[in-house]
Formats: C-alpha cells, sequence, structure tokens
C-alpha cells in the first residue's frame, strides 16, 4: 500500500501543476513590475486599440458600400426595438389598467350587453 502512495500520477501531475502555476504567476509579477515592461504593455495595447478603431472604420464603409448593416446599425435598431417594447409595455399595462378601472364602475359590462350581436341564419339577407 505505501507504494502505490509513493507513486500516485495524480497527485504528482496536481503537485506539477500548482507549481507551475506558481513560477508563471512569480514570473509575470515580477516583470510586470518592472516599469519597461508595463510601459511597452501600455504602448501595445493603445496601437491595437488604434488598429482595431480603424479597422471597424473602414469596414463600416464597406458594409455601407454594400447596403449593408454594420454592428452599430444593427445596435441601434436593437436600441429603438427594445425602447419600442418598452413602450408597447406601458400601455398595456395602462389600457389594463383602465379596463379594470370601467369593469369595478360597471361601464364595461353596460357596454357589453348593449351591443347587438348579427342574427346567425343560413339563409342571405334580401334586398
Amino acid at each position: 500500500m505505501s507504494q502505490e502512495d509513493e507513486f500516485n500520477p495524480v497527485r504528482m501531475w496536481r503537485e506539477w501543476i500548482v507549481q507551475s502555476e506558481k513560477m508563471w504567476s512569480d514570473t509575470i509579477t515580477e516583470a510586470m513590475g518592472n516599469p519597461q515592461v508595463s510601459g511597452k504593455m501600455g504602448r501595445s495595447m493603445q496601437e491595437f486599440l488604434h488598429v482595431h478603431r480603424i479597422f471597424s472604420e473602414s469596414f463600416a464603409q464597406y458594409l455601407s458600400g454594400l447596403n449593408l448593416p454594420s454592428r452599430s446599425d444593427i445596435l441601434d435598431i436593437s436600441d429603438r426595438l427594445g425602447q419600442l417594447e418598452d413602450s408597447f409595455s406601458a400601455v398595456s399595462v395602462d389600457l389594463r389598467e383602465q379596463r379594470a378601472l370601467l369593469a369595478s364602475t360597471g361601464v364595461v359590462a353596460a357596454a357589453s350587453t348593449a351591443k347587438k350581436k348579427p342574427s346567425r341564419t343560413k339563409k342571405p339577407k334580401t334586398d
């Protein structure tokens, strides 16, 4: 039993993972503490964002030339649809409240009984 405990591949693998993570964490922490490395990373991030903005603008122009919507156009439509859904929900709530108010006063009941329903015959009307 003791030999099985000594040679446990899962335990050895887990220990290797923990040690590797600690070594990577220490290395990256040390590198990020260096002002030159953090400055270079900041500049590279700014360059990436600049390239991304230029690519997005040029692709939007390309899509516009093809008469296709860009991502921002789709997001604008989505926002407008959301606003319409919110407005529709508000109108539905108001309508429900008005119906409840009319039903509580009895106005709806009187109006519904006053309606004349068409006669249901199989014969067409004669003029």
